[in-house]
């Protein structure tokens, strides 16, 4: 899914009516927030009839020339539901097909902080319900004096998404509008990627969120923790450092290293399996044992001691994924006696996207997507 938030500065002006259009051919959205339309009544009518039919579409009216969202979809490829409107945002549930809905909270803030104050309190409440959420749009604030640069040319190209667009010293840029998710959201999405579009027809940039995104990732080998559940991984390296090896000490610790790490893969592989999928496996062959038991009123011994076994076995395998996310995950401040598989899950997730790299200068100091260059 694609979503685009854009603070347009007024959605009856002549240049924006190509630029948008130029944005939807471009990027085939599947939802649009614009944001200070500064339409009301008629003029809001007639920006409805502009909206394809198949184009769901819904409007909070400005106040004089100042303000007005407009929230339009593309029906076949989502459901979208209303729950919350106020002149600050527009609160959504998105629904697309049989995957999990989350909320959108397209944010167009007050420049005025008292009123800001009331909306970051709504988002909070609704963040507590725990369900997964997108909180985009123009917060009209910056959270740190990097986020603000004046005078002269700008060189940081993705930071600031506003600009005053005067001459000179008199010149500021500033990040006004941004994306923020909750953790849940982040897991559903894990793939997700913020874009700032050209600044054209207005001050603002528009945010592209898109949770299409897709990049390759050769993933480096790692010695995973898991491992030290099963004696053969302490034969398999015993064995590896043994093996002989001719030439200096350098090589020969290289050498031997490189052994280890293939050994160990292809054990890993062949052995030991995807935990994930024997979880599963051995819950289906528990579920059978125990559907077997209730048909017949008890299980033979034969049949009791594999259930046993299995019991055993699935109660391994949920330590060992405890274990895997906790290596994953990263968070040393956590005592190794708690357990909060979902927390290691979310929080391996959220540092997966931080690191992964989206784009890269080259030497002609031009930046580049291609996963392909990066």
């Amino acid at each position: 899914m694609k979503v685009i938030l854009w603070n347009c500065r007024g959605a009856g002006k002549p240049s924006f009516a190509p630029a948008f259009r130029r944005i939807v051919q471009q990027h085939s959205p599947d939802v649009c927030v614009l944001f200070e339309t500064r339409l009301s009544g008629r003029s809001l009518q007639k920006a409805r009839r502009a909206v394809p039919r198949m184009w769901g579409f819904y409007a909070v009216e400005s106040q004089g020339l100042s303000g007005g969202i407009i929230v339009t979809w593309l029906q076949g490829s989502c459901r979208l539901d209303v729950f919350h409107v106020c002149t600050q945002e527009v609160v959504v549930v998105i629904s697309e097909g049989s995957g999990v809905s989350w909320v959108l909270a397209a944010v167009y803030a007050s420049t005025d902080f008292r009123e800001r104050r009331i909306l970051w309190e709504e988002a909070s409440q609704l963040i507590n319900q725990g369900l997964p959420m997108l909180v985009a749009g123009d917060f009209n604030c910056i959270v740190d004096p990097q986020e603000k640069r004046e005078g002269g040319p700008s060189y940081m190209r993705g930071r600031f998404t506003w600009c005053n667009n005067q001459q000179g010293q008199a010149r500021v840029w500033e990040r006004l509008d941004r994306a923020c998710a909750t953790a849940g959201w982040v897991q559903c999405f894990p793939d997700h990627h913020v874009s700032h579009l050209p600044r054209i027809a207005s001050d603002h940039c528009p945010l592209l969120v898109s949770t299409e995104t897709y990049i390759p990732v050769r993933h480096p080998f790692r010695f995973e923790k898991i491992w030290l559940c099963y004696s053969r991984s302490w034969e398999m390296v015993r064995e590896a450092w043994s093996a002989p090896v001719r030439g200096d000490a350098m090589y020969r610790v290289s050498r031997r290293l490189e052994l280890t790490r293939r050994r160990l893969r292809r054990w890993n592989r062949e052995e030991v399996g995807d935990i994930f999928r024997r979880i599963e496996e051995s819950e289906e062959a528990i579920a059978g044992l125990q559907a077997r038991e209730d048909q017949r009123g008890g299980l033979e011994d034969v049949e009791m001691g594999e259930l046993r076994s299995l019991l055993a076995l699935h109660d391994g395998l949920l330590r060992q994924q405890e274990t895997f996310w906790r290596q994953k995950s990263r968070v040393q401040w956590i005592m190794e006696g708690d357990r909060n598989t979902r927390f290691f899950h979310q929080a391996t997730v959220i540092r997966r996207h931080q690191n992964r790299i989206r784009v890269i200068r080259d030497e002609e100091g031009q930046l580049s997507e291609d996963p392909e260059v990066i």
